[in-house]
């Protein structure tokens, strides 16, 4: 089992010279798997909206390439995959929930919200199908 206190150098090398695509790898979640995947020997690609905490990732993971856009833009995501001659893994991290007081509340946007929280894993796998 894998905690808190498992020292990296333990979890040996399973991912060593594979390409990891991490979206949303900026911060939160999608760092962290990140770091785990360069620790394991993998070599990374992120992708985020903002691009100054990007780049600080990218540079801190020494990774292969990483760009800086919108996920929910689904044709951008789509390129941006296409454009991965070879790839091993895809860690798609969702964008934040939406909130808002009943009162304030838009159902527009929170359509729009769980569209995106369904969708967007589904159609980063179906991109990723390049044969389709």
């Amino acid at each position: 089992m894998i905690d808190a206190n498992t020292p990296l150098s333990s979890l040996g090398s399973s991912l060593s010279d594979q390409i990891v695509v991490v979206i949303g790898g900026s911060t939160g979640i999608g760092l962290e798997t990140a770091r785990l995947a360069r620790a394991q020997g993998a070599r990374v690609i992120l992708t985020a909206r903002n691009p100054v905490p990007l780049e600080r990732a990218a540079k801190e993971l020494d990774a292969l390439s990483f760009a800086a856009f919108d996920a929910t833009d689904f044709k951008r995501l789509q390129n941006f995959l296409n454009d991965i001659p070879i790839l091993d893994h895809v860690l798609v991290t969702d964008p934040g929930p939406y909130y808002a007081p009943l009162t304030d509340f838009d159902l527009e946007s929170a359509r729009e919200d769980i569209e995106t929280h369904l969708l967007l894993p589904i159609r980063a796998r179906r991109f990723l199908n390049r044969a389709a």
